[in-house]
């Protein structure tokens, strides 16, 4: 069996056979793949698309109004600096809160009470004590939490006038954590 020489036209069909074996093998191997992960790139960057949209969409409009309410209702809190520089901090924007509430001081002392903790941060407490009204005393520890180096109430004491039921002493202890 030897074999024939092939002619022009069976060159020719080989020559588009093989050609169009190569088209569907490129298709399959590289061009779909290459579709598919577009596709699949397109979809995410319109789902990323609209979530932006929603987003940016809440600042203005109602979408605004209860963006800032929940920005009020989350409190902000400051990483610790060094223990003389937080104190002073820690005491200025309580100075600030408490002129803010309506609240009148009589004295207000910084006080490093515990030493360093185990985690490596020291407590510092401001002691404040003076006279106030309840409404005044309430608007400031609900106004506490916008104080960014504030991290709790360790006394809160509330004593009535005798003479003017409307207006009260208190003994107030806050903390900060300091470096």
């Amino acid at each position: 069996m030897t074999m024939k020489p092939l002619s022009q036209r069976d060159k020719r069909t080989l020559k588009v056979t093989v050609a169009a074996a190569v088209l569907i093998v490129g298709y399959f191997l590289a061009l779909e793949p290459m579709l598919a992960s577009y596709h699949e790139k397109r979809s995410e960057r319109d789902q990323l698309k609209q979530q932006l949209d929603r987003l940016t969409s809440i600042q203005s409009g109602i979408g605004a109004i209860r963006f800032k309410e929940l920005n009020e209702r989350v409190p902000v809190y400051v990483m610790p600096a060094a223990a003389a520089e937080q104190g002073v901090l820690f005491r200025d924007e309580l100075t600030s809160q408490l002129q803010q509430a309506g609240v009148q001081a009589r004295t207000l002392q910084l006080r490093d009470n515990r030493g360093k903790r185990e985690d490596g941060f020291a407590v510092l407490t401001v002691d404040v004590q003076g006279q106030c009204g309840y409404e005044q005393m309430l608007r400031l520890l609900a106004d506490l939490k916008r104080n960014p180096y504030y991290v709790g109430v360790e006394k809160c004491s509330l004593r009535v006038d005798t003479r003017n039921r409307n207006t009260m002493s208190y003994q107030l202890a806050v903390y900060t954590y300091a470096k």
